[in-house]
């Protein structure tokens, strides 16, 4: 299954598409869920969040790496499929979620700790 990559950043663009193509050729179904996301898709994901109706966590808009077409969330299928697709974006120099209870969740290395660090 093919998947638009056109609203992430050029330097995340080519990764995302070399995990999405390895999880495809490991046979773990990827579905990739979120790539940009705007403000006011931002802001239903925190309220989501914050009424306890995720699974996963969702920052506010403005703090979120996905704001910026700096992060994707691919879901795969396959018992530890997750954790290695993780692993393997980590390999390729990539952040992945699954370190801060978010496993579906792939960035350039330091997105989140950078808007952290920026806006606090």
């Amino acid at each position: 299954m093919a998947y638009e990559f056109s609203g992430l950043v050029d330097d995340l663009r080519p990764s995302a598409e070399a995990l999405l193509s390895a999880a495809q050729a490991a046979g773990m179904n990827p579905v990739v869920t979120s790539t940009y996301r705007s403000e006011s898709s931002q802001l239903k994901l925190y309220n989501a969040y914050l009424a306890g109706r995720s699974l996963y966590p969702a920052a506010p808009p403005g703090h979120s790496a996905h704001g910026y077409g700096w992060a994707f969330d691919m879901v795969v299928q396959g018992e530890g499929a997750q954790q290695a697709c993780g692993e393997f974006w980590e390999s390729m120099g990539g952040t992945w979620g699954g370190r801060f209870n978010d496993p579906i969740h792939f960035e350039l290395p330091g997105a989140s700790a950078y808007l952290k660090s920026m806006l606090g």
